[in-house]
């Protein structure tokens, strides 16, 4: 076998499973605190006019990041900032923290706070739930990842829930343990500099291995993998090299086409260097490698026969069953995912006002809490892309191209016919007569894809829990109040300071 074999192999399972191993690993990317989108801001003032521009470079560590806290932010530097692209300013965040939780509360600390001994309590606070939610989630996410490309070899029809196989089995905790004893052999390993990059890939196999089998404790694991390993490190780097120029491609796209293919392209290589590696040690270990569905698909199944899996599996109502993308949703669903969308963007834009000034603003031209513009985007592009959920990469080119018609045309309207502006994205980086830019269309695409595979399925099976009398009542009441609000705000529409700016005629 050659790595032309297994990249051949991994790139046949993908494209036949592509849905479905998009999303696990958009959703595992997003939960460890990977990068989304690589959108890199530099602000400068010359004459009032403002250059942003967007490149690609090394994420910062979260030390870096401590760093910058003790060092302080200048106020000149913190008032620019908050003015223009804000939105840019988190994602660098979660990027170079390379942790979700520790990248918002970065956020949170440069608009929220400025002063240092409150700085030092968001690290200190920071850096404890960081630590915590790194051992106990993140890292049994990772080895989750590994069990469903390992079933999605075989198995064209691998359900996303089998990335909580861990919590399944109830092996949680002993999990996040091994994995964190495999780390902390690697941090010390770094310390002889020449034995960090090689304990990389002799610890490699570890999360397969968990994968495979929970049970194994972390001696057992880290040797197994060394032995594995042994004589096929350079192997393994070689494998790893094959994909830097599908990398460096994906640092051109601001991350994108790694996040809609490289990745998984190179999760799935890994699962079937496994698998080659199990081939080979396996007939030694056999009470340890016992899962004989991982390599053999005897019935030709669709899906993985957990009924036969070694240890017993509880059977419980997890996250990832709800998460069904390709499901039709009523015109209740709709209805009530319109309200959730629009109360969803009313307390973002709301809480980014807080945080950028400091001071509440009810937000938006109804005097509600929601905004119809994101609960008609949202719920568009529920409707319009149902036919082609299986496809990430068009979803994503179409959610931004329906939120930006949907976004610039009330944009216009509400400047023709209100002369009145709610927003204006002058000065940010390639935007359309301040109405609409590459950065806010960017952030919608990858909420539009949250929204798609994670959150409206979410939202809509717990609506389905109701009884529909009850679904029923409440979207009555919630229309409404809300048609109420629309033709009173039609008429007198909500404006004020920080609201809004009026305009002249001539400037639409």
């Amino acid at each position: 076998m050659s790595r032309k074999f297994w990249k051949r192999s991994a790139k046949k399972q993908v494209k036949v499973n592509y849905g479905r191993c998009f999303v696990v690993c958009f959703l595992v990317t997003l939960l460890i605190g990977g990068t989304l989108i690589n959108v890199i801001q530099e602000t400068k003032t010359n004459e009032e006019s403002i250059i942003i521009s967007f490149h690609s470079i090394e994420g910062k560590t979260n030390t870096d990041i401590v760093n910058e806290f003790l060092t302080g932010i200048h106020k000149e530097e913190y008032v620019e900032n908050q003015s223009n692209g804000f939105l840019g300013s988190i994602f660098n965040s979660i990027s170079k923290s390379g942790s979700f939780l520790f990248g918002i509360l970065n956020v949170t600390n440069q608009f929220l706070f400025q002063d240092r001994i409150v700085s030092g309590f968001i690290i200190i606070i920071g850096i404890f739930i960081g630590v915590i939610y790194w051992i106990f989630i993140s890292k049994l996410l990772e080895v989750g990842r590994c069990r469903f490309f390992l079933e999605n070899r075989l198995y064209s029809k691998t359900r996303m829930n089998r990335v909580l196989l861990p919590f399944r089995v109830r092996k949680s905790t002993h999990i996040s343990l091994v994995m964190l004893r495999k780390n902390i052999y690697q941090f010390f390993w770094f310390f002889t500099i020449i034995g960090g990059p090689i304990k990389i890939y002799a610890y490699r196999m570890v999360p397969y291995l968990l994968a495979e089998n929970p049970n194994l404790t972390g001696k057992e694991a880290i040797l197994l993998s060394r032995n594995m390993m042994h004589h096929h490190k350079w192997e393994a780097f070689l494998l790893d090299c094959s994909f830097l120029g599908y990398f460096i491609l994906g640092m051109f796209t601001l991350n994108l086409f790694n996040l809609f293919y490289t990745n998984l392209y190179h999760h799935a290589s890994y699962a079937e260097y496994y698998i080659y590696l199990r081939k080979i040690y396996g007939k030694d270990h056999k009470e340890i490698l016992f899962d004989f569905y991982l390599d053999h698909n005897l019935e030709q199944l669709n899906n993985y026969p957990e009924e036969k899996y070694p240890l017993k599996q509880h059977k419980s109502r997890d996250l990832f069953q709800s998460l069904d993308y390709e499901r039709r949703y009523t015109f209740s669903s709709y209805l009530f995912l319109f309200f959730c969308f629009g109360i969803i963007g009313w307390l973002w834009e709301v809480l980014l006002f807080l945080f950028s000034e400091g001071i509440f603003v009810n937000r938006g031209a109804l005097y509600g809490p929601w905004l119809p513009i994101y609960g008609s985007g949202g719920v568009l592009i529920l409707f319009l892309l149902q036919k082609i959920r299986k496809k990430p990469w068009l979803t994503f080119i179409l959610i931004i191209l329906i939120c930006g018609i949907v976004e610039y045309g009330t944009a216009f309207y509400l400047e023709t016919f209100k002369h009145l502006k709610w927003w204006d994205y002058t000065g940010y980086f390639m935007n359309l007569h301040g109405r609409i830019c590459l950065e806010g269309l960017l952030f919608f695409g990858i909420g539009g894809l949250a929204l798609i595979y994670f959150l409206a399925p979410l939202l809509d099976q717990f609506f389905k829990t109701w009884k529909l009398s009850y679904q029923k009542w409440i979207c009555i009441v919630l229309l409404i109040f809300f048609l109420g609000d629309f033709f009173y705000s039609s008429k007198y529409p909500h404006t004020g300071e920080n609201i809004t700016k009026e305009i002249n005629l001539n400037e639409t």
